[in-house]
């Protein structure tokens, strides 16, 4: 995580409910045995068990209990969800941040999960069952901002 975070997250309005909720979690103290097994467990069953929706102009970021609530949601609802499940497997919050890119192939907004765990980056997209690394990552997306636990960070590749 070369780039410093804002703790400011204000201007954020979105993320402001995660934040209070993100506050609130915790997991194993050990974590899990394997981040990059972890990572692929939960990109998986979250992908085949919840329904992409798009949630149109009004683009709410929904809690976790909002997502199963309602059988899914958006990019952002996914890695938010995700977010959740790693953080029940005892990875730390401040090891994870949602990323808002575009897609370079649809010209699209778009918002995964990027999970650090030493000089690795694990990305975990609602498109795909296979958990990325960077490169694959950078070679599909053009990252603009980060948010997470620490706060949030203007992006580069």
């Amino acid at each position: 995580m070369a780039n410093t975070y804002n703790k400011d997250v204000s201007a954020f309005k979105k993320w402001l409910p995660i934040k209070t909720w993100l506050g609130k979690q915790s997991g194993p103290a050990n974590g899990p045995a394997s981040i990059a097994v972890a990572c692929d467990q939960v990109n998986r069953a979250v992908n085949s068990g919840f329904v992409y929706q798009r949630d149109g102009l009004s683009d709410v970021w929904y809690t976790p209990e909002q997502f199963v609530k309602f059988k899914g949601g958006d990019c952002e609802d996914f890695s938010i969800y995700k977010m959740h499940k790693l953080v029940q497997m005892g990875v730390k919050p401040s090891q994870m941040e949602m990323v808002i890119c575009i897609d370079k192939k649809s010209r699209e907004y778009h918002a995964v999960l990027r999970v650090f765990s030493g000089n690795y980056q694990y990305i975990l997209d609602n498109q795909t069952v296979m958990v990325m690394n960077k490169d694959s990552y950078n070679a599909r997306y053009s990252p603009i901002y980060a948010i997470g636990a620490p706060g949030w960070r203007a992006c580069s590749a």
